[in-house]
């Protein structure tokens, strides 16, 4: 029998093959954007946080003071010394440029009137439209300005005879012990590749899920593929998204392992439970993309409404603002997105190592997504039989 007129689960399963080795698309789609992004944003994030961030000084003392102060600064973590601007406004200049996000204007008489007790200003200007650089260089920039201030007082004491002891209960009387929070590991790549990976790759699956249903009804062939699966419209749908399903939760599992595995992010729970949280977004995500072109079976219509889902989700997964912060009813509309479940479970897992049973019903949620295509299969299978909806 040729493979023409074989039908059933398999022979669906072929013919998405060839049709995905025929055209471009799927191949970018399902593999080459997913990978850049991986690529994109571990190298972006690489060092955790920004490192040497760009600054100007300008220097109207220009004593030995000032200079040491200009090198202890270039020391700091964040900060390097690119230029020194002669005045505000070709300092300001460069700002807006974005070839600096900050300068320090050093005053005239900053030595002296150190010497003599009086409290030279220095006056730090940072851009704040980048809000981690800049909120990273004025930590930087306060503390070394604490730091020139404190070293001058214990130069004066020890002239004067005092002992550091007693200086240094003048200078510092309370001595702080930080322990950071809302990021204690100080990398940014920990919270942001966890989200904007999955959010890039949940964005692909909604795209190309809607895309390989919908261009057989725009193309006309969706009685060809209903009758290639056996007219059974769960076979078809099945068989057509199994080479996805599989290449995308390839890529989850190889995500999970790169992260965990190999670049050592914090892991206080089993990784089996976080892939199986990633293979369960995946199937979810499917089923919202089937669906979508089950309920608007036009192909630029259910694309639209893709594009809009996907970016919403990763504005309402609660990693940039706390749901639990946001109105009751936008709490509410957030249950309907994957990857508010899925940041859910990771950050209650893998960052805070509770126990599975306070986020068991996240697993739950994302189960629920999968009952979504029973809802819309038989309109589907009438749009693909009737073909009664606009193609172009």
């Amino acid at each position: 029998m040729s493979t023409e007129n074989k039908v059933g689960l398999l022979a669906v399963i072929s013919r998405e093959l060839n049709r995905i080795v025929s055209r471009r698309i799927y191949l970018v789609t399902m593999i080459a954007i997913p990978l850049f992004a991986y690529i994109f944003f571990i190298t972006m994030f690489s060092e955790g946080l920004p490192q040497k961030l760009p600054i100007a000084v300008i220097d109207n003392d220009n004593t030995t003071t000032s200079r040491t102060f200009i090198r202890q600064l270039n020391t700091m973590q964040m900060v390097n010394v690119t230029m020194y601007a002669d005045n505000f406004d070709e300092a300001q200049r460069e700002m807006r440029k974005g070839n600096i996000y900050a300068f320090v204007i050093i005053p005239l008489d900053m030595e002296s009137d150190l010497q003599a007790g009086r409290q030279p200003e220095l006056t730090f200007y940072y851009n704040n439209a980048f809000f981690i650089p800049g909120a990273l260089l004025y930590r930087d920039l306060s503390t070394m300005s604490a730091l020139t201030s404190a070293s001058v007082g214990l130069k004066t004491g020890l002239a004067k005879g005092k002992t550091a002891e007693e200086l240094m209960g003048q200078l510092q009387p309370i001595v702080l012990d930080s322990h950071l929070i809302g990021n204690p590991y100080t990398n940014y790549s920990v919270y942001l590749s966890n989200v904007l990976m999955p959010g890039i790759l949940q964005l692909m699956i909604l795209l190309i899920t809607v895309f390989a249903i919908g261009i057989e009804l725009k193309e006309g062939t969706g009685r060809e593929w209903l009758a290639t699966g056996g007219r059974s419209v769960f076979a078809s749908v099945a068989g057509k998204l199994f080479p996805y399903t599989f290449t995308f939760t390839t890529l989850v599992i190889f995500q999970n392992v790169i992260l965990f595995r190999m670049l050592g992010f914090p892991l206080h729970t089993n990784i089996s439970l976080m892939i199986a949280a990633s293979v369960l977004f995946v199937l979810a995500t499917q089923a919202i993309g089937i669906f979508l072109i089950g309920l608007l079976p036009v192909l630029r219509n259910a694309l639209s409404f893709s594009a809009v889902f996907g970016i919403l989700g990763v504005s309402f997964s609660g990693f940039t603002f706390p749901v639990e912060q946001m109105p009751p009813g936008i709490q509410s509309l957030t249950l309907f997105f994957p990857m508010q479940h899925f940041f859910r479970i990771y950050e209650n897992s893998a960052l805070a190592g509770a126990p599975i049973y306070y986020y068991w019903h996240s697993y739950l949620f994302l189960l629920s997504f999968m009952l979504l295509p029973f809802i819309v299969m038989l309109r589907l299978k009438k749009a693909l039989i009737f073909e009664n909806y606009p193609k172009k």
